[in-house]
């Protein structure tokens, strides 16, 4: 999961974090699109173990319609100004998360 967040985040920043620029770069544009939505087809992997355990991570917000399913589903709808606060801050968020989480498991 990690792996995913970070490719979109570095696709991102291929576009200065512009997210009116990356959706005029139709390559970028899907390359972060999928990075998305296998991160969120990813995050339906978790175990509830790890889910109860890390309960202050909001797994629903990445399996919902701001990712996965809706990316998948409506394509050409994708409301940018969303996308581009979830890429700002969500993604991060997440990613740092997954780290921590990686760091008590080994």
């Amino acid at each position: 999961m990690i792996e995913f967040g970070e490719r979109a985040l570095e696709t991102f920043a291929k576009v200065n974090d512009n997210v009116e620029k990356l959706e005029e770069n139709y390559d970028l544009y899907n390359s972060v699109l999928m990075s998305l939505v296998q991160l969120g087809e990813n995050v339906n992997l978790v175990g509830e173990e790890i889910k109860e355990k890390y309960q202050g991570i909001n797994w629903n917000k990445h399996r919902r319609n701001r990712n996965r399913n809706f990316y998948v589903h409506v394509y050409g709808a994708v409301n940018i100004r969303r996308l581009g606060e979830y890429l700002h801050k969500d993604v991060p968020e997440l990613v740092e998360n997954l780290k921590m989480i990686e760091r008590k498991v080994r």
